[in-house]
């Protein structure tokens, strides 16, 4: 990450992490809010850095439209996201039969 100035480094790690925990990127208030700046308009700024640079893409027309250029985050090789989505019965445990 040559060419970054320690702010945008971080609001670029801070993008990836949100990524990789949520699922999605931050909104530009999360930013501001994580970091501080008085306003939006600071976020901003970052963001036209890093996109200039060519570490994002940011797609105006979508909520959250920002994507990281270059591949995973750190430490990420190999890792899959997979939703898990489905229903737990409620009440007394169950003996999975598979289990015995």
């Amino acid at each position: 990450m040559r060419g970054l100035t320690d702010r945008q480094r971080q609001v670029y790690d801070f993008i990836a992490d949100s990524i990789s925990c949520n699922g999605f990127p931050p909104t530009i208030r999360e930013i501001r809010e994580a970091f501080g700046f008085s306003s939006t308009n600071a976020v901003f700024a970052v963001l036209d850095a890093l996109e200039r640079k060519g570490y994002i893409r940011r797609h105006p027309s979508m909520a959250r439209g920002i994507e990281l250029l270059g591949g995973l985050p750190p430490g990420a090789e190999g890792v899959r996201i997979v939703p898990v989505v489905g229903r737990v019965r409620a009440g007394e445990p169950i003996l999975a039969q598979e289990n015995i």
